[in-house]
């Protein structure tokens, strides 16, 4: 009767223990506890610390609580004008309420999630921001305000999801194969055109230069040949003045120089003269007396 009585006992405490188990239920630092009966969600345990339930009746579903991240495969983005865009992009997120995202996503698998929910809309809202934008926007300044935009509309999209977008980050932005090809030869024929400008500006220049150089070449020739005909003139009214003033101080003396200039002019000049004519008296007959 007493084993009977002990068996008992025992058992009402292995049941009780059993039962206090069962209703004992801790979340941790990076967990939030949602906790459902009969398939209806009636409250979520979102602080670390020990919580109970209906043994039995109620059931815990885990969620992550950290900031997770999702790095986007790399895509084809197309831009306004349509030339695409080989963009590599990632999010953070993190699941800020468990209940809604439970509702909406039946397995609470973050990667199922990101996979088939995030992933997607995040993809249309880079699609939706790249659209609106000319070739060079994401290659500029212009780039943080794109992911600004990014983050703004992909968070309206995953908060009714339960999901708060953290930050987005677009890590590269490459030009495809075919859309290289063809900015180099843009850039080749933008290089061509400068270089085009520049010879001609050159040209331009040197014509202006050479011109100038004409001018001033010809004003000092022109110079020049004013001051050597001034110096000339008075050289030359300078010699007259002499030769008078010789003539009148001398002018056998004079008559005398003059025929040897003549003499010297003649070189070797052929003349058919007679010897005896006036033209070779000194020759003949120098002057006794040249001077007075």
């Amino acid at each position: 009767m007493q084993q009977s009585r002990f068996l008992i006992v025992l058992g009402g405490v292995i049941i009780v223990i059993l039962a206090i188990w069962m209703s004992i239920f801790i979340v941790y630092p990076r967990q939030q506890v949602a906790i459902k009966r009969f398939g209806q969600i009636i409250r979520v345990e979102q602080h670390p610390g020990l919580y109970f339930k209906v043994p039995l009746v109620d059931v815990t579903v885990t969620v992550d609580n950290r900031i997770l991240r999702y790095d986007l495969p790399t895509e084809n983005i197309q831009v306004r004008g349509g030339a695409y865009y080989e963009v590599d992009a990632f999010f953070m997120y993190r699941i800020t309420d468990p209940k809604l995202f439970l509702q909406k996503v039946q397995t609470g698998q973050p990667s199922y999630v990101e996979t088939n929910n995030l992933a997607p809309r995040f993809v249309d809202a880079l699609r939706a921001v790249y659209g609106k934008r000319e070739f060079k926007s994401a290659l500029s300044a212009e780039r943080a305000e794109m992911m600004r935009e990014v983050q703004q509309q992909f968070s309206q999209d995953a908060g009714s999801l339960g999901i708060t977008i953290v930050d987005v980050r677009i890590r590269k932005t490459d030009l495809s194969d075919a859309v290289s090809e063809d900015i180099y030869k843009q850039m080749a024929a933008e290089r061509l055109a400068a270089a085009e400008r520049i010879r001609a500006r050159g040209q331009q220049e040197r014509d202006r230069i050479v011109a100038e150089a004409n001018r001033e070449y010809v004003e000092i020739v022109a110079s020049a040949a004013r001051d050597g005909d001034i110096l000339r003139g008075e050289g030359q009214a300078e010699s007259t003045r002499i030769m008078m003033d010789a003539m009148k101080y001398n002018p056998s003396l004079y008559v005398f120089w003059e025929a040897m200039d003549k003499y010297s002019k003649i070189g070797a000049t052929p003349w058919i003269i007679s010897p005896d004519e006036p033209f070779f008296q000194f020759i003949h007959k120098p002057p006794a007396q040249l001077t007075r």
